[in-house]
């Protein structure tokens, strides 16, 4: 009987001689072929996208943006929620006076990833292209890794932005009642909104109509939006000054006693709630096609405005605190009750509307940056093709900006803010991290098991470390230590290494963030996980079959054999 070919576990490689046929080698020839199913799926979510293969300069969109649009757009898009409500819960309900020590903390834990970011923005390939912490997994981490963290982005934009929106309305309800307008007032509160089977929303009417507004601004194009947004940035930082100035002559010494009222467990737990004022930075690597000079321009941005923030966030929280009793510390509009506590109305009026226009430039950032996002896994196949297409006229990814608008104002009307917020922290985080990773593995990419190893290890400590007995963390910290050794003495292989301590940098900022995505609760990281897989099924359905990585397989060895010829 004829030998009827095989093709081998890697594909493309077809069996014909005959000696080759005996039933031990025809059984072993199937069990490879049976395997060459899930060799596939693996090899297709670990697959990565060679730097060389990145378009560069190339690019639809328009380079227009300097030094001075980046550090605003950075700043606009962290300065809103996260100092003008944030501040309020962290000092009342977690950290007390030393809300000052969780905001440093945040910051430097920030700074330590934006070193991560800094370099990888630096680099002359990675550097020219849109995408982010996408574009940096995508070349280190495999597509499986880059799906989940623009996925992770995208919820950290839509979520962000949302929260931010909310921000916004409770900054606007408590402006109108101090001006003496309790009914205009009532239609920016929320409102509870029940649904058949018990479902419960927490409805904000108005929020929603920010977001649209500002979708209208974000699709305008980039040169527009970034001169509305650096108009809305010093705004900002004018009324944040006249905050800081004006509030010390108020401030009271016996305020910041006692200091740490709820010990360093509240100090950490509330510099995870205040990271979100620093959450955003890393949008401006999503600026790349768009910036002239990138690989100097974004690295700078980056850096200025982590340094920024830092100074402006400290100076705020140790004069907020100084200024009003704990106890009486408002929640969700702090800064402007600070003044109205002290009878100072026009200055609550004035912060007021300094915080609205804040929230309005949060929100627009957001809407600009996750449409580039989208627009890059587009380009890569993972998304369908109309995120991809750029207006000629704006150039803008019109189709993703629309439909960041739509799913930031639907979870603004409908969802809760400290929901809001801790997603997008925890969905930060893990990106952050990924980053991370992804510069000790561009400076070594076999360096994969013992990284992969600590960040394994090193959330065990922080989970031991807050939930746990000192036995647990102990343990945790010793596998911590040896991960750390592992990584360490691996040479670098990579000409691009600019932050100095080699891999130590990473590694205390991967610890850092595992200790505040743990201190945000087990409730918060179920939420994410499971928004998380919601958005896999998008890349188990659609982007892996589409990607640009997808190569038809060829028979490279041998072609199948010609049917027998009857006449031979």
């Amino acid at each position: 009987l004829p030998c009827f070919p095989f093709v081998s576990a890697g594909g493309g490689t077809f069996v014909s001689d005959r000696s080759r046929c005996s039933p031990k080698t025809m059984s072993a020839t199937a069990s490879k072929s049976a395997l060459a199913m899930p060799l596939g799926l693996f090899e297709s979510l670990m697959r990565k996208k060679p730097i060389e293969d990145l378009i560069g300069g190339k690019t639809g969109l328009k380079r227009c943006l300097g030094l001075a649009d980046v550090v605003a757009f950075g700043v606009g898009v962290c300065v809103g929620a996260g100092l003008f409500v944030t501040i309020g819960t962290a000092a009342k309900h977690a950290a007390g006076p030393a809300v000052v020590l969780s905001f440093a903390i945040a910051g430097f834990a920030a700074f330590l990833t934006a070193l991560c970011y800094a370099e990888m923005a630096a680099h002359p390939k990675l550097g020219q292209v849109t995408g982010s912490a996408y574009t940096y997994a995508y070349t280190t981490l495999g597509e499986l890794a880059a799906f989940t963290n623009g996925w992770l982005l995208s919820l950290g934009y839509i979520f962000g932005g949302a929260s931010v929106a909310r921000g916004w309305a409770y900054y606007t309800e408590g402006l109108l009642l101090v001006a003496g307008w309790p009914v205009a007032a009532s239609a920016f509160a929320e409102r509870p909104l029940l649904l058949p089977f018990g479902i419960e929303f927490v409805l904000s009417p108005v929020a929603p109509v920010l977001v649209v507004l500002l979708t209208v601004v974000a699709a305008a194009g980039a040169q527009e939006s970034s001169t509305f947004n650096v108009v809305m940035a010093c705004i900002n930082l004018v009324v944040i000054a006249a905050f800081i100035f004006g509030g010390a002559e108020e401030v009271s010494s016996s305020n910041y006693q006692p200091f740490m009222p709820f010990g360093i467990t509240g100090v950490v737990q509330g510099a995870a709630i205040v990271y979100f004022a620093f959450l955003g930075f890393d949008s401006v690597t999503a600026l790349a096609e768009e910036t002239k000079d990138p690989s100097r321009t974004i690295p700078l941005g980056v850096m200025l405005t982590i340094m920024i923030l830092i100074i402006v966030y400290v100076c705020t929280a140790a004069v907020l605190v100084g200024m009003v009793p704990l106890s009486d510390i408002d929640d969700s509009a702090p800064l402007a009750k600070a003044f109205d506590y002290h009878g100072s109305t026009w200055l609550a009026v004035m912060v007021g509307m300094g915080a609205m226009s804040c929230c309005m430039a949060n929100t627009l950032c957001s809407t600009m940056g996750l449409p580039r996002i989208l627009y890059r896994m587009a380009e890569d196949g993972l998304l369908p093709t109309q995120f991809k297409e750029v207006n000629p006229t704006t150039k803008v990814p019109v189709i993703g900006v629309v439909a960041t608008g739509v799913a930031t104002a639907l979870f603004a009307g409908l969802s809760d803010f400290t929901a809001l917020l801790t997603v997008t922290s925890i969905a930060s985080l893990l990106v952050f991290n990924s980053v991370c990773v992804a510069k000790m593995l561009l400076r070594d990419p076999w360096a994969l098991a013992p990284v992969g190893f600590y960040t394994t290890a090193s959330f065990a400590f922080a989970a031991a470390l807050w939930y746990f007995s000192w036995h647990y963390w102990v343990v945790g910290m010793a596998l911590t230590l040896t991960a750390v050794a592992m990584v360490w003495v691996r040479p670098a292989q990579h000409e691009l290494n600019l932050i100095p301590f080699g891999p130590l940098v990473p590694l205390v900022a991967i610890l850092a963030n595992n200790i505040m995505i743990v201190s945000l609760g087990p409730k918060a990281m179920i939420h994410t996980v499971l928004a998380t897989l919601a958005g896999l099924t998008i890349y188990i359905f659609y982007g892996r079959k589409h990607s640009t990585l997808n190569a038809p397989q060829t028979a490279t060895e041998e072609t199948p054999l010609a049917p027998r010829s009857t006449n031979a």
